[in-house]
């Protein structure tokens, strides 16, 4: 347990990615509102349509969360997940708007050791434009979604069930999942942002 008081969104990343590794849900979507917004920029970069830009966000995090043990604390978690991003985004590129956009043609293999040959001083621009959010009010968001919205959201985000599992225990089509968990992260973003304005 952390400190009294101690907010999870004052901590730095190592000790977030710690709580992350003993299966602390909070401390996931503390990394991922940390994160989001770069992440994104870095997407679209590679890919136009918001969408999919959405779709490779949520994937890249699931990818880098399920790989976190592998991560190297040696370097920045930034440059880390920004490069998990980068592969995803160009692992959804067909080879031909590879060779058109003039990008690589080969996928890109993602083991931890090809990701952390990266120097801990390589500086991205998206981490000028990331903001941190607080938990308590992402949390709250999410309770104020619509109710096709809210218990999909929780799941995802907060529970951090994928989309099978999520379409299994609710007996939905796996694209309505995928559909409903894009528009929640999409009204939550908004409202994060609202919110962000009003302070």
């Amino acid at each position: 347990m952390e400190k009294p008081g101690l907010k999870l969104t004052d901590l730095p990343d190592t000790d977030l990615i710690r709580l992350a590794l003993e299966q602390n849900q909070a401390a996931y979507i503390v990394l991922y509102t940390r994160y989001n917004a770069g992440v994104r920029a870095h997407i679209s970069k590679y890919v136009s349509q918001t969408e999919d830009a959405e779709d490779i966000t949520l994937e890249s995090f699931q990818k880098a969360f399920s790989q976190i043990a592998t991560y190297n604390p040696e370097y920045r978690f930034s440059t880390w997940l920004f490069r998990i991003a980068r592969n995803t985004a160009l692992d959804h590129l067909g080879k031909k708007d590879r060779e058109k956009n003039n990008m690589p043609t080969t996928s890109i293999n993602e083991k931890s050791s090809e990701v952390d040959d990266i120097p801990a001083t390589m500086h991205n621009p998206e981490e000028d434009i990331i903001k941190q959010q607080e938990y308590a009010k992402w949390i709250a968001n999410i309770d104020k979604l619509k109710d096709d919205y809210r218990g999909i959201a929780k799941m995802h985000l907060i529970d951090n069930l994928g989309y099978k599992e999520i379409s299994e225990e609710l007996g939905l089509p796996i694209n309505t999942v995928k559909t409903r968990i894009r528009r929640a992260k999409e009204k939550l973003l908004k409202m994060m942002e609202i919110s962000d304005e009003l302070q």
